[in-house]
C-alpha cells in the first residue's frame, strides 16, 4: 500500500509554507526553468540562499527563508536514503543544523507530527536522529483537525502564525514541521523623537561658519517617488555627515583669525555697530575687544565643527556604494545573544530582474566586508562627506514553488513516486512526497522587523547674527536613496545564517500607510 507523506515550511511574519500531500495528487508541471545545483557551503551566504530569487525571478515581491528551507531539506535528508538522499545531500554539504534559544522576539522550532496509527511505522533511529540533531518535538495525534499543529505552530511562530492549516489531509500520516519567528525591534528605531539624543542622534547637522548643512525632516516618515514616480512612497528618511575637512589645521588658526577679523573690523566700520548686541563701538580699543571676543567664539565653533560634529547622523546604519549598487545595512536588537542584520542591495543601472540573474553570493559578501560603519575613518579624507536618503516601508506575502524550485535544483526522486526512497524514515513501501508549498510575509517598519515561518515539508538658522564669514567647504554628497526595485538579506551577523531574503518591487504606498500618524510627520510634498 503507497503511503503518501507530507513536510510543511513556515516563514516570514503571520505567513506560512505547507508542503502536504494527497492520494492520488498530482504534483503542478513543472517550470521552464533550470539551474545548476547550488551546494551550500557553510552557514554564510551561498549561491544557494539566492537560487529561488533566480527561479523565481519575476518582477514582484517575494519573500522566503533559506534557513527555514535548510531546515526542512535536513530533516527530510535524515529520512531518505540512497539517490534521493544523494540529490538533497548534493544542495546541503556538510550543512549542520544550527541551535537558536527562543524567547518572546525570536523562535526557532522542529516537530515530527505522527498519525497515532502510524506510529510504529516510523523507525526510531529516525525520530532519535530528529531529536539529536534538531531538538525535534515529537507529537503524535489523531489528525482528526489540525488543531494541535496549528497551536504547535503557533506557539513557535511568536503568534504570527495561528492557524497555518484549515482541515488536514485525510491521506496524512506524518508531517516534518520547523516554524520560525522574529518580531524584533531596530537596535535603535527611526523617527524616535523621544529618545534619540540619548544616542546622540540629531535631526540635523551646521556647521557654524561654514557653507554647510545636512538634514531630516524631524526624522519622520516621508512621501518619496519609487520607480520612476509610479508610486508614491511611504519611507523613512535618515542623514549622516562625516566631517573630514579640518578648516584650522588646514588654514591655520592665526590666518583665519586675521582673515576673518579684517571682515569683521571692516563690517564694524560700516555700521558703527557690533553684530552681537547692536552696542556703539567708538574707540579703537573697544573695536579691538570686540574683535578678540568674537574670534574666540569664531574659533570655537569652528573647532567643534570638526572634534564634536565631526560625526553626525540621525540614526545608526552601514553603507555600501561603488558604480553599480547601493546598499543600506542595519542592525536590529541582540536577542539571546543573536543580533539580526538588515541589508538592502539596489543596483544602480540594471533593472532587479537582470541584476538578480547574475549576481552571485560572492559579489554580495564583498559588499558585506566592506560596509562603511558612520566613523569618519571610514570616509574620505580632507571633504566632508553628507550622506542621505530615503528606504521603503513595505509589506508583503509570497508562494513559492517550492516543488519545482527543488526538482530545478535537482532533488527530484522524492517528489516521484517510483524513484523515491524514504527508507531510513519508514518500512511503509511507496512513500514518497507528493506535494511542496512556500508561502511567506514580511512586515518592515520604523520600529523593526516581524518575521515567521513554519515548515510542514535629516537647518537651523544662523542665531540672527548680522556679520558672519562663512567659509565654502568642499562636500562629497552620497544619495543612498532607495526609489526603485531593490533585493534585501536579513541575515545573522555572527554566523551568517541566512533567515529571509526577498524583492521589493511594490513598497508600502503613502496612502496606505496606517501606521505613520504614530510618529511626528512633516510632509513637504
Amino acid at each position: 500500500m503507497k503511503k503518501h507523506f507530507s513536510w510543511l515550511l513556515a516563514l516570514l511574519m503571520a505567513m506560512t509554507l505547507l508542503l502536504s500531500a494527497c492520494g492520488g495528487a498530482k504534483a503542478p508541471a513543472s517550470a521552464d526553468v533550470s539551474v545548476e545545483p547550488v551546494p551550500v557551503t557553510g552557514t554564510d551566504l551561498s549561491d544557494f540562499d539566492l537560487s529561488f530569487l533566480k527561479l523565481e525571478n519575476t518582477k514582484a515581491n517575494k519573500v522566503y527563508s533559506p534557513l527555514s528551507i535548510k531546515f526542512a531539506l535536513a530533516m527530510l535528508e535524515e529520512g531518505a536514503a540512497g539517490e534521493s538522499k544523494q540529490q538533497i545531500t548534493t544542495l546541503l554539504q556538510d550543512w549542520t543544523a544550527p541551535r537558536y534559544a527562543s524567547n518572546q522576539n525570536m523562535s526557532l522550532g522542529n516537530a515530527l507530527f505522527v498519525r497515532d496509527t502510524f506510529r510504529d511505522s516510523v523507525k526510531t533511529n529516525y525520530i532519535d536522529a530528529l531529536q539529536a540533531h534538531f531538538g525535534a518535538d515529537v507529537i503524535f495525534d489523531s489528525f482528526a483537525t489540525p488543531q494541535t499543529v496549528n497551536n504547535w505552530v503557533n506557539n513557535k511562530t511568536l503568534g504570527l502564525i495561528p492557524n497555518l492549516l484549515d482541515t488536514i489531509d485525510p491521506a496524512l500520516d506524518f508531517a516534518l514541521v520547523n516554524a520560525l519567528g522574529i518580531d524584533m525591534e531596530w537596535e535603535h528605531k527611526f523617527c524616535d523623537m523621544e529618545h534619540a539624543h540619548e544616542y546622540g542622534f540629531r535631526e540635523d547637522v551646521v556647521y557654524d561658519h561654514e557653507n554647510y548643512f545636512a538634514h531630516c525632516y524631524s526624522m519622520a516618515v516621508q512621501k518619496h517617488d519609487f520607480y520612476n514616480s509610479t508610486i508614491d512612497a511611504s519611507c523613512l528618511e535618515f542623514f549622516a555627515s562625516m566631517d573630514n575637512y579640518d578648516l584650522v589645521s588646514l588654514l591655520g588658526e592665526d590666518n583665519i583669525r586675521r582673515t576673518v577679523g579684517d571682515a569683521y573690523r571692516a563690517f564694524i566700520a560700516e555700521h558703527g555697530h557690533d553684530s552681537w548686541n547692536m552696542k556703539k563701538l567708538t574707540t579703537e580699543a573697544e573695536i579691538e575687544a570686540e574683535v578678540e571676543r568674537y574670534l574666540d567664539e569664531y574659533m570655537t565653533a569652528l573647532k567643534r565643527n570638526y572634534n564634536e560634529l565631526g560625526e553626525a547622523m540621525s540614526i545608526d546604519f552601514s553603507l555600501y556604494v561603488d558604480d553599480d549598487v547601493k546598499v543600506f545595512a542595519k542592525d536590529l536588537k541582540t536577542y539571546n545573544d543573536t543580533t539580526l542584520q538588515y541589508i538592502g542591495i539596489m543596483p544602480v543601472n540594471e533593472d532587479l530582474d537582470t541584476y538578480v540573474s547574475h549576481v552571485d553570493s560572492q559579489t554580495i559578501h564583498h559588499m558585506i566586508e566592506n560596509l562603511k560603519d558612520l566613523k569618519r575613518e571610514n570616509f574620505e579624507d580632507g571633504v566632508i562627506t553628507r550622506i542621505t536618503g530615503y528606504v521603503p516601508k513595505f509589506t508583503m506575502e509570497y508562494e513559492l514553488k517550492l516543488m519545482d524550485d527543488l526538482k530545478a535544483l535537482g532533488v527530484t526522486d522524492v517528489f516521484d513516486a517510483a524513484k523515491a526512497d524514504l527508507s531510513a524514515l519508514t518500512d511503509a513501501e511507496g512513500a514518497f512526497i507528493s506535494e511542496a508549498l512556500h508561502k511567506a510575509t514580511i512586515e518592515f517598519t520604523q520600529a523593526g522587523i516581524k518575521a515567521a515561518a513554519a515548515t510542514f515539508i535629516g537647518g537651523k538658522g544662523g542665531g540672527g547674527a548680522e556679520f558672519d564669514y562663512i567659509y565654502d567647504v568642499p562636500v562629497v554628497d552620497i544619495d543612498l536613496t532607495f526609489d526603485k526595485p531593490y533585493m534585501f538579506l536579513i541575515r545573522d551577523k555572527d554566523s551568517g545564517d541566512v533567515w529571509f531574503v526577498g524583492t521589493v518591487y511594490d513598497p508600502l504606498h503613502w496612502d496606505d500607510d496606517t501606521t505613520r500618524e504614530e510618529f511626528y510627520v512633516f510632509n513637504y510634498n
